[in-house]
């Protein structure tokens, strides 16, 4: 997980890919893939937002490499600093909700 994340308007390459993205939010949910907290969600730069399917959902370990660095100030800096945080704990509250529903689709063993 990543402790520091990149501020919002971050162009980032991503590992695997030609292409660059910007980072546009944090920590996303997938109806594809409701168990799982993205870091960031993002679109391709310099295209930006097109429509819906252009947005994407990806983590820092994906980034290769930093290529522009998004808008930072004290108040970016604090609410950075709480995003870790935040994740842990909605993947938590996720955690739950999941053994509360039991084996897959909520049926019993």
């Amino acid at each position: 997980m990543a402790k520091d994340f990149l501020p919002i308007g971050s162009v980032v390459q991503l590992a695997g890919s030609d292409g660059l993205a910007m980072v546009a939010g944090y920590l996303p949910i997938m109806q594809s893939r409701p168990d799982h907290v993205w870091d960031y969600s993002g679109f391709r730069f310099p295209i930006g937002y097109t429509d819906d399917e252009g947005i994407f959902c990806f983590d820092h370990s994906q980034v290769k490499t930093v290529y522009a660095y998004g808008y930072m100030d004290i108040e970016e800096e604090i609410f950075s600093n709480r995003l870790a945080s935040i994740k842990e704990q909605i993947e938590e509250k996720m955690k739950s909700a999941q053994n509360k529903q039991g084996p897959e689709n909520g049926e019993e063993a």
